[in-house]
């Protein structure tokens, strides 16, 4: 009986705690001062820390986005509140208590539903989100890892249908291409981190290296690169470029859309990408810019035709076409696509402050259903 008491009383406590600081939370509160109309303002309520970073804001001013929940006098006041769809540990008493009908609740998430299917085993959340913004390509917000764009910066993998231009062979090889090329000396290289990913990449590697060399960096395999935050991508991947002829991107899931820096990254540098994913990569990439291992019968075919064009400089070479009319852009003004939606919706009424309409009643099932699979077109032998 005493136990109960004691147990009673603790309860008590802190939900004493918890009303306090609820109730004093609008006090002794410095807010902004002028809230602009013409501004829309975004709250970063629970996402990762590196999302709240200046170099992710929108350039123009025409949003404003923070985490600190007490920038304007009620979170109601925000434009857009999000939540991220990795924090499995938010429940429903952390939400904030109070919603106004214009404000927009966005689920945003880059991992793959395989990686966040604990999301939703304690999440009450499913019916509460009005926008999605994720790498998928029906995201009411479509948030790429990176994508491909022409010279002049037009965006054009994020079309349903891209249209792509049609492969270009030049007969005359680019000299510093040509002498970049004629020093490489291995085959493959391959970074990996997570050695137990779900798409059984490990397999399929394990089977390509009883007929060619792959060495592999990082937690899986016997070599490393070291690097400082300020040079790692730059370091290692310059390395890639000297030495190697090709680097697997092999995403650690089979989803739809999930393509993710692995591959944006290294096109940056004269290797040739072979990429492995549950992604229809025709609609985010160049023809001929990259090899899809799921184009090949068996894991030993796929093998056998880089080492072909290890010993066929003109056949290798014309993977590269694609950067005399393209470039890749690794995604950085992360709100830019929300921010103008935001003031695309604004416009739905004379206030300037769209009625909320509820676009997914079951994010759950929008985000796990028919997304990821555990077959794939090449066979390990």
């Amino acid at each position: 009986m005493r136990f109960f008491a004691k147990f009673f009383f603790i309860i008590c406590g802190f939900s004493f705690v918890i009303f306090f600081v609820v109730l004093m939370s609008d006090e002794d509160v410095d807010y902004v001062e002028d809230i602009d109309p013409l501004v829309k303002y975004i709250l970063l309520y629970e996402v990762p820390s590196w999302m709240n970073h200046p170099k992710l804001d929108p350039p123009d001013g025409k949003c404003i986005v923070t985490t600190d929940k007490n920038y304007l006098p009620k979170i109601e006041m925000f434009d857009a509140v999000l939540f991220s769809g990795q924090h499995w540990w938010m429940v429903e008493w952390s939400f904030p208590r109070i919603r106004s009908p214009h404000q927009f609740y966005v689920f945003v998430n880059l991992e793959c539903p395989l990686l966040t299917f604990h999301t939703f085993a304690m999440d009450p959340r499913k019916e509460l989100y009005n926008l999605t913004m994720t790498y998928r390509r029906d995201s009411d917000i479509y948030w790429p890892y990176g994508f491909i764009s022409d010279r002049n910066l037009t965006y054009l993998s994020s079309a349903d249908e891209p249209n792509w231009r049609e492969p270009v062979f030049d007969d005359q090889i680019d000299p510093e291409l040509q002498e970049k090329i004629r020093r490489k000396n291995k085959t493959a290289a391959w970074f990996v981190s997570n050695c137990n990913g779900k798409s059984n990449r490990i397999e399929l590697v394990r089977s390509m290296q009883k007929t060619i060399d792959v060495d592999i960096y990082g937690k899986c395999g016997p070599l490393e690169c070291t690097w400082t935050d300020h040079d790692r991508n730059d370091k290692c991947y310059r390395l890639v470029e000297q030495n190697y002829f090709f680097y697997f991107s092999f995403e650690n899931s089979l989803c739809r859309d999930y393509i993710t820096e692995k591959v944006f990254n290294i096109m940056s540098y004269d290797v040739v990408p072979v990429v492995y994913g549950g992604a229809n990569y025709s609609q985010h990439l160049p023809p001929h810019s990259y090899i899809d291992a799921n184009d090949f019968a068996t894991a030993t075919d796929l093998a056998k035709y880089l080492k072909s064009l290890t010993r066929n400089q003109k056949a290798y070479v014309k993977y590269f076409w694609w950067k005399k009319y393209y470039k890749t852009v690794v995604s950085r003004r992360l709100y830019n696509n929300l921010c103008n939606k935001l003031h695309d919706l604004s416009s739905a009424n004379e206030e300037g402050k769209p009625t909320r309409r509820s676009s997914h009643t079951d994010i759950k099932s929008w985000w796990m259903k028919n997304q990821c699979t555990d077959s794939h077109n090449i066979r390990f032998d």
